[in-house]
């Protein structure tokens, strides 16, 4: 009798087996990317509900008290004092929401009638981390350290989300200017005579910046608790090493600032810069602010400057429309 072989007893030949193997690292390789991009437009939308809540709780800020939050605090200044002669208390507008997003608590802890950077009120703070702040695309770390002219050094909290002051300096015009948020502020509705649908009031930027190569990397590190002080870091221009930025620049950033003692103007649009002072987030394309009337807008990199500019200030007379 004729014996017949089975097949079935056979595996796959070597070339059937690479053959899998290729098809599956083509399915990987094409699923990989698609998982990436759904996780970022998760985290995207994560930032974009912070900043709707961050405005959500300026506006209810804005019906108890009738104007927004200082930028930040500071004692015994007018608005042309120079921030070398700030002393106190330094509260940022992140800070004074706190009870508007539900951190009542942590707010009662820290004794208000004693400067931001006094060691109890620091200890808290610093060992404080509020998600509602923090961009989940950034792998920022939780605190950073910042020095002032003393060679003191403070333990902040990390934070993605600054205040705009508009246009102008951080540093040389910290109690004047054309946003929304600057030392002392007190801007409200009817100031914003630009409209609050035309207006930005709050922005993203990124822990590091990165956008000047063969420039190294910047530190860029916000908060949300305070401008201490007294600190001063690298402003992050290439062209001006020696440069450093004030204690404004730990919680507000702005849409460009005119020459100042023979520098040329500072104007360039979000992802674009080293210099500390400005905006940029991890998400690509672009950044994330948060309009005076609550709304969120994803602004590209590269959106014309004279239209990011005049979003920034809150009475230029400018009225965009859509952006």
């Amino acid at each position: 009798m004729q014996k017949h072989t089975s097949r079935l007893n056979k595996g796959f030949t070597l070339i059937e087996l690479l053959v899998v193997i290729a098809i599956i690292a083509i399915l990987v390789a094409l699923l990989l990317p698609a998982v990436q991009q759904a996780r970022e437009a998760a985290r995207r939308t994560q930032c974009r509900n912070n900043l709707k809540q961050i405005g959500l709780a300026l506006h209810n800020y804005h019906d108890i008290y009738n104007t927004f939050p200082p930028g930040y605090t500071a004692r015994n200044v007018g608005r042309t004092t120079p921030v070398m002669a700030e002393t106190g208390q330094g509260y940022a507008w992140s800070f004074s929401i706190l009870p508007q997003i539900d951190q009542s608590s942590l707010t009662s802890q820290i004794d208000t009638n004693l400067d931001a950077h006094d060691p109890v009120n620091l200890a808290i703070a610093s060992t404080t981390t509020l998600n509602a702040f923090l961009c989940p695309t950034d792998p920022a770390p939780p605190v950073f350290d910042v020095t002032d002219g003393a060679g003191t050094v403070y333990t902040l909290p990390t934070s993605n989300y600054v205040g705009i002051l508009g246009y102008g300096s951080v540093t040389m015009n910290a109690g004047d200017s054309t946003g929304v948020f600057f030392r002392n502020s007190r801007i409200s509705f009817r100031d914003i005579t630009d409209g609050t649908s035309n207006t930005i009031c709050v922005g993203e930027r990124r822990h590091e910046h990165d956008f000047a190569a063969p420039a190294p990397a910047v530190a860029s590190h916000s908060t949300w608790y305070a401008a201490i002080p007294g600190v001063r870091r690298s402003a992050g221009m290439m062209m001006m090493p020696n440069m450093t930025e004030g204690a404004g620049s730990l919680v507000i950033g702005h849409v460009g600032q005119p020459a100042m003692m023979g520098m040329m103007a500072m104007e360039s649009t979000p992802n674009q810069t080293n210099h500390i002072v400005h905006f940029s987030s991890q998400h690509a394309g672009g950044v994330q602010f948060l309009l005076c009337d609550g709304s969120v807008q994803f602004l590209s990199e590269n959106v014309d400057y004279g239209l990011f500019r005049n979003i920034g200030e809150r009475s230029d007379g400018n009225v965009i429309g859509e952006f």
